[in-house]
């Protein structure tokens, strides 16, 4: 026992400056204090995407945040109007832009389930994210999950002439189905270089991209909205509400050695 405490020690502290030698995040938020942190984050207040007259009225509402759990919860709820669909979502918007780095999200994706750990399931019509954006996809990275089809979208898109709406041409995409995302959670990574951009799921690597890299420093987004499309997302699950978790979210900086 002597010999292995002599061996154990000299072993652990080298653990320890191997871990203290890692970078701190340049931001970050474990949403644990029961109310949103205004300091870091704007709650948004517009028309979300996916919106079309007639077919659906998609709007991001304060009241579909909630921190309640100890953890970011954003609900989704879809009911019959006048003029379409009425979907309600939500979203919050870093007040500061990031730019090279690491981005983690620990998120458990749209389902029906009330509670973070509760069984649930995905349903059509709801869309849920973590992403970086400025400026009509000037730089944008997504991490995006679509009800409809159980699975996740990594995509990267670069709009040159960002005073004009993006094209699909401007994007690289991958879709991963892993059938569980919506079942707990998971943790999404992202790292952005200048040459690539590079998605892992439980830090297995799921996507590499080297076309149509941003470089502009963007706003991080979470968001969870709903939609009634055959393209996108889905067509609306009426009157069930839906609801995506957020345990954390970070962003380290590229070292600039």
């Amino acid at each position: 026992m002597r010999a292995l405490a002599a061996i154990s020690l000299p072993v652990l502290a080298v653990l320890a400056l191997a871990a203290s030698s890692q970078p701190a995040p340049t931001f970050s938020d474990n949403f644990s204090t029961g109310k949103l942190d205004t300091a870091k984050w704007s709650v948004a207040t517009y028309k979300s995407p996916d919106s079309k007259p007639g077919v659906n009225l998609g709007m991001y509402v304060p009241e579909a945040i909630d921190l309640s759990q100890g953890m970011l919860r954003i609900a989704v709820v879809q009911v019959p109007g006048p003029d379409g669909v009425v979907s309600k979502g939500g979203a919050i918007i870093s007040k500061e832009r990031f730019g090279f780095g690491r981005y983690e999200f620990v998120m458990r994706m749209t389902s029906t389930s009330a509670t973070a750990n509760a069984v649930g399931t995905v349903r059509s019509g709801a869309v849920s994210s973590g992403f970086v954006y400025f400026n009509n996809s000037e730089s944008e990275i997504d991490i995006e999950f679509v009800g409809d089809k159980n699975s996740v979208w990594m995509s990267n898109w670069l709009n040159p002439v960002p005073s004009t709406p993006p094209s699909l041409d401007m994007k690289s995409s991958d879709e991963v189905r892993q059938s569980n995302l919506s079942d707990g959670f998971h943790t999404y990574t992202l790292t952005w270089s200048p040459k690539t951009v590079q998605w892992f799921i439980d830090g297995a690597l799921v996507a590499t991209h080297s076309q149509h890299v941003c470089s502009t420093p963007a706003y991080i987004i979470i968001q969870h909205r709903g939609t009634n499309s055959e393209k996108w997302g889905g067509k609306a699950t009426l009157g069930v509400t839906r609801y995506m978790y957020v345990k954390s979210v970070s962003f380290t900086a590229a070292s600039t050695k």
